[in-house]
């Protein structure tokens, strides 16, 4: 199987992905698509001073499939974290909590925004093999699986703005530029109000980065 980025212009990027069969999770048609896509993410990591992907959902790259990847360790610095795909992933519990961070996306072009999130997440999903999951994430990570799950509905990242002033458009050699000159993300929203930094989960110097996600 080959497959590769729909353009941001895609309608397959507004529609809503079909979850997959347990029973089909292990056949050669779905492990092709899950290693397609890593094999995408994975070429997409690891220069700070460029967008990075840690996170990827099957729409994305024209499948309307419920099956997403996401850096799990992933810090927001540039760093190659480690990916892990999710087949059926639906998020469960989401703490009250919300932080404010910037987030950026292939499937919007070289649009970045001010987007908040829940601090924490549940999510419930199955591994490539088939196992049924429940895992917690908090921060950085918290933030893409609520960014890719969004993905899998038809959302991406700017429906979740209201305010126009919180969107950027940011070109691809002003990405080092443009997380010096925006500071520091990740607060809760009480501390953003207040001017006053969080001690949050995200409010250290990992989230001093454009978050760059599919």
């Amino acid at each position: 199987m080959s497959i590769e980025l729909v353009p941001p212009g895609s309608d397959v990027l507004n529609q809503t992905a079909e979850p997959i069969m347990p029973s089909e999770i292990e056949t050669p048609e779905v492990q092709a698509m899950i290693d397609d896509m890593l094999d995408i993410a994975n070429g997409e990591q690891g220069n700070p001073k460029k967008p990075t992907m840690v996170g990827l959902a099957a729409p994305q790259v024209g499948l309307l499939k419920r099956i997403i990847i996401v850096g799990v360790d992933a810090e927001g610095m540039g760093e190659k974290p480690e990916l892990r795909a999710y087949v059926n992933p639906d998020i469960v519990r989401s703490a009250p909590e919300t932080m404010i961070g910037r987030e950026g996306c292939y499937s919007t072009s070289r649009v970045c925004g001010i987007v908040e999130r829940s601090s924490r997440v549940t999510i419930r999903a199955f591994d490539r093999l088939g196992n049924h999951l429940e895992e917690t994430y908090e921060g950085w990570p918290a933030r893409i699986f609520q960014h890719e799950i969004d993905h899998l509905k038809g959302i991406r990242f700017p429906d979740r703005i209201t305010d126009d002033s919180r969107l950027h458009w940011v070109e691809e050699e002003e990405f080092g530029e443009y997380r010096r000159r925006t500071g520091q993300i990740g607060q809760s929203t009480a501390a953003a109000r207040s001017g006053k930094p969080s001690s949050r989960v995200g409010s250290n110097n990992s989230s001093r980065s454009c978050l760059h996600l599919f």
